[in-house]
């Protein structure tokens, strides 16, 4: 049997049109399917339309949160409560065709732990190209190689069910799935197709959240950031030193004076890099705090089953 979790936010202009389209490739394949539709306390008609359209498929479970705990939490509790050999995340806004199903399914039978779906092509705003570009690079220099992410990948993917089962044992709320899959390990794999635009309503990915998202990505995976600010500290040090002796042995023997600028600008810079390591450390004592609160990931507020 294979899961297949899709993670619903406000998602009621498309989830209609997802619903129908997943059937019609499901149904080819000759497998035998679980469905597991988890919402995110949707404030539209997400979840109403999710009942009336997947009556028809005989195993699936709806998943509905008590508050919205975000996508990352959303698909935990859809791998909490799969069942599946092997496991489909997917978004529903039709931009992860269900036409890949089937050759996920073959990958995975051929022995691939994790086969991944990469964009040929990435049709996004400017900014957020650049935005992504600047991330997983920075990511992949933090990282030292221990997270190889490919890019132009997004969550859509299957993982084999002993990849879901330490995926669950890792119970961080500051989550990224794409940087613990790729932690993992095992044999993976990519797939590649062209990237449909999205038909209907608008992304959730807004400037102030891929901001935060990277953020939260980077500095739950790795502690590269102090350990870089650490280093142009000892920089800093050892050249401001350097500086003071080259200062000492020209006031004593050449006898010039440094203009007031020059001063301004070293002390602007000093400055700036102490509020700079503050701010870092302050990020991470943040989501230690976080973690140490020992909060559940997400809270259910009721689920539906069928299964024949």
């Amino acid at each position: 049997m294979i899961s297949i979790i899709v993670t619903c936010y406000n998602e009621a202009d498309i989830i209609g049109e997802f619903i129908p389209a997943l059937k019609k490739e499901i149904s080819q394949i000759g497998e035998e399917f679980e469905l597991i539709f988890v919402d995110n306390k949707s404030n539209d008609n997400t979840l109403k339309i999710i009942k009336e359209n997947i009556s028809t498929f005989n195993n699936y479970k709806i998943i509905s949160l008590s508050n919205y705990f975000g996508k990352e939490s959303g698909i935990l509790a859809g791998l909490d409560n799969s069942e599946g050999d092997a496991i489909i995340i997917m978004d529903p806004d039709l931009e992860d065709p269900p036409e890949l199903i089937k050759e996920f399914v073959s990958k995975w039978k051929e022995g691939y732990d994790v086969v991944y779906a990469t964009r040929n092509t990435v049709k996004l705003p400017f900014y957020k190209n650049i935005l992504k570009a600047i991330f997983y690079k920075v990511f992949k220099i933090f990282s030292n190689q221990e997270f190889n992410i490919p890019s132009n990948t997004g969550d859509y993917r299957i993982i084999d069910k002993k990849i879901k089962n330490i995926l669950t044992t890792m119970r961080e709320r500051i989550r990224f799935l794409r940087g613990l899959i790729s932690y993992i390990g095992f044999k993976q794999t990519g797939i590649f197709f062209d990237r449909p635009t999205r038909r209907k309503g608008k992304s959730k990915s807004s400037l102030n959240w891929l901001i935060k998202y990277g953020m939260d990505s980077l500095l739950s995976s790795t502690g590269g950031p102090v350990s870089l600010i650490t280093r142009i500290g000892i920089f800093s040090l050892i050249s401001i030193s350097l500086l003071t002796i080259f200062i000492i042995i020209n006031k004593l023997f050449f006898n010039p004076v440094l203009g007031f600028s020059f001063t301004t600008l070293l002390i602007l810079f000093l400055f700036s890099f102490n509020i700079l390591l503050i701010g870092v450390v302050g990020e991470y004592v943040t989501r230690i705090y976080d973690e140490v609160k020992t909060r559940p990931n997400y809270i259910v507020e009721d689920i539906i089953k069928k299964k024949n």
